[in-house]
């Protein structure tokens, strides 16, 4: 689709030799053209992952408004049993069970607009009762769990929540806990259910002693995925069930069981978003040089375009900000630089929208614009020279991917 792109670094370098024939004396009432130096980068709208994410979940959709639960419970399994997953690493047992419930979820936020808890319990009622064999079949269990899970999410997200909110919450929470924790994910070969008992660990007894068993169980079904490894370290924060020493000590041992799949990789992913969410004090317990052993890691293993951006977009713009010179954060946020120079070939933008909160716009195009935006200005002061006026540019004829039907 693409023709051959040369690395950023030679890009740049090309620029070098043209400047010197563009310092000529320009006559005077001759036509005024924009000579600014520039790279050049072609886009993908939206990125094949997004596009893959939301196929999926339209096949999840489909089976459940078809009432069709057998045919949906049989891909769950297969994709659960495969650790199938997207280009950029989600589970597609997980983005199915997500459209199977997406109509019951909608109608259920907006219950929940209105703060009223009968009618949200109401449509998980309705929701049950379609799903045949929800509390035999395990994968049915799980995709109705899921949907608890959502609508608990969604009572947290209330502006202003109050003891309705919580309270609502909290019985979701417990129905997901009850429906899902009747299915042993080792039994049952499931990755998915082990990922969801992680998610519940609220609502379990003794959580604190839990996370370390459950995420073990987990990863050990699913070591090359690193949405677990994330989750395990955004659980073992401080303000979850754990502290900065056992956080840092379980991605170190983390990192040395998914060694032979990510190399040093597993200690980063454990980090990522502990770094990522405003916890300015783990960067007093993180190991900068290890992080960054571990990026270069990771794309040693995944050099395809969409770690890339994900990359470059978490070190260029979630850890941008003031730094002290040395710092951890300034360590980890420099390796911008050879991300994007030796692998950034193209811009996801949806990729870069989402690396630092976004607000809700009625216009869907405003979240790309934005990721645009932001790689254009993270890239341009990247390659800027001193006393140059150099930019980074979208290539003109950029890619648009639909998503498929």
């Amino acid at each position: 689709m693409f023709q051959p792109v040369r690395s950023l670094r030679q890009r740049v370098a090309s620029l070098r030799a043209a400047l010197t024939s563009r310092n000529a004396p320009v006559p005077d009432g001759a036509p005024t053209l924009d000579l600014r130096p520039y790279v050049d980068l072609p886009q993908r709208t939206p990125s094949p992952d997004a596009a893959e994410r939301e196929r999926i979940r339209a096949q999840g959709r489909y089976l459940a408004r078809q009432d069709d639960w057998e045919t949906l419970s049989r891909g769950l399994r297969e994709a659960d049993e495969d650790r199938a997953r997207t280009l950029g690493g989600t589970p597609m047992a997980l983005l199915l069970a997500e459209g199977a419930h997406v109509d019951a979820l909608s109608s259920a936020c907006g219950a929940i607009a209105r703060d009223d808890p009968t009618a949200v319990r109401g449509i998980l009622y309705t929701l049950r009762d379609c799903i045949e064999r929800s509390e035999e079949d395990p994968w049915l269990g799980y995709t109705l769990a899921l949907a608890h899970v959502a609508v608990a999410d969604a009572w947290n997200a209330a502006p202003t929540p109050g003891p309705l909110h919580r309270d609502a919450r909290a019985q979701h929470l417990e129905t997901a806990h009850h429906l899902i924790t009747r299915f042993d994910p080792i039994e049952c070969n499931s990755a998915a259910i082990a990922a969801l008992r992680c998610t519940l660990l609220d609502v379990a007894e003794q959580p604190c002693r839990r996370v370390f068993d459950d995420y073990e169980d987990l990863i050990d079904l699913d070591p090359g995925c690193e949405h677990h490894l994330r989750a395990l370290g955004r659980d073992l924060r401080p303000s979850r069930f754990g502290s900065w020493d056992k956080l840092d000590r379980e991605a170190r041992r983390t990192a040395a069981r998914v060694a032979d799949l990510w190399g040093m990789g597993g200690y980063s992913w454990v980090w990522f978003d502990v770094l990522a969410v405003g916890e300015t004090r783990g960067f007093a317990y993180v190991d900068p040089e290890l992080f960054v052993e571990g990026l270069h890691d990771i794309l040693a293993r995944r050099p395809d375009q969409h770690m890339a951006n994900r990359l470059a977009a978490y070190c260029g713009v979630t850890l941008a900000g003031a730094a002290s010179a040395r710092s951890p954060r300034q360590r980890i946020a420099t390796c911008l630089d050879w991300i994007a120079q030796d692998h950034l070939h193209e811009i996801h933008p949806d990729i870069w929208a989402r690396a630092l909160p976004v607000p809700r716009a009625a216009d869907t195009a405003a979240p790309l614009r934005s990721g645009q935006a932001r790689t254009l200005e993270t890239l341009g002061k990247l390659v800027a020279d001193p006393g140059r006026d150099r930019t980074v540019r979208v290539s003109e004829a950029a890619v648009h991917d639909t998503p498929a039907p």
